[in-house]
């Protein structure tokens, strides 16, 4: 091959079928080299395996293998974005079964946690006061309908977006399998 320029690839040294000293000074016979890689659907698997003779007389065999799941990625990606907007639904829905409860029973709004809570639920409320007349009960309490409906709005818009990134984020079903395997025979 004398026209083609010499690179670190193409020397003899460094191929490991050859009787070479390695870079600890001792010799290694190799007795086979195998590659297989698969791809099935959005799954990559690449297995090597290698058996060789080391200076002692050992045979020993070298395997490695690398799993990459594109599906399982996915799914975990949709694991956790459905998890997250469950979590936040559910502390906005606490958040205004409490607002409901505490304005049923008549709680005091001169208490700072009332006041808080109050103040907290009010922007998720505020949309849907007016569609409905609140009822009074009692001198103290109010049967809020406006907080019932935001509850059951919120619940149907994070159901949505979670039906919505399940579509987006939909595991991809193989439909194609590919297997290729390479077996070298050295000298030992």
């Amino acid at each position: 091959m004398p026209n083609q320029p010499y690179s670190y690839n193409n020397d003899p040294r460094n191929d490991p079928r050859q009787n070479y000293p390695n870079q600890q000074g001792s010799y290694q016979d190799y007795d086979a080299d195998t590659e297989q890689n698969i791809n099935a659907g959005g799954a990559y698997v690449r297995n090597q395996q290698q058996t060789y003779q080391d200076q002692a007389g050992n045979q020993v065999q070298q395997r490695r293998e690398v799993y990459r799941d594109f599906n399982q990625s996915m799914i975990n990606t949709r694991y956790w974005i459905t998890s997250l907007i469950y979590f936040l639904l559910g502390v906005l829905e606490v958040v205004l079964g409490l607002r409901f409860l505490f304005r049923l029973f008549g709680a005091s709004e001169g208490s700072p946690f009332i006041r808080f809570l109050y103040d907290l639920s009010h922007p998720f409320v505020y949309i849907f006061n007016g569609i409905f007349n609140d009822q009074t009960i009692g001198s103290t309490g109010v049967f809020e309908v406006s907080t019932i409906l935001a509850m059951l709005i919120y619940a149907l818009i994070a159901w949505g977006i979670v039906s919505l990134v399940r579509v987006i984020f939909f595991a991809n079903v193989p439909s194609r399998r590919e297997y290729i395997s390479t077996r070298r025979q050295g000298r030992l």
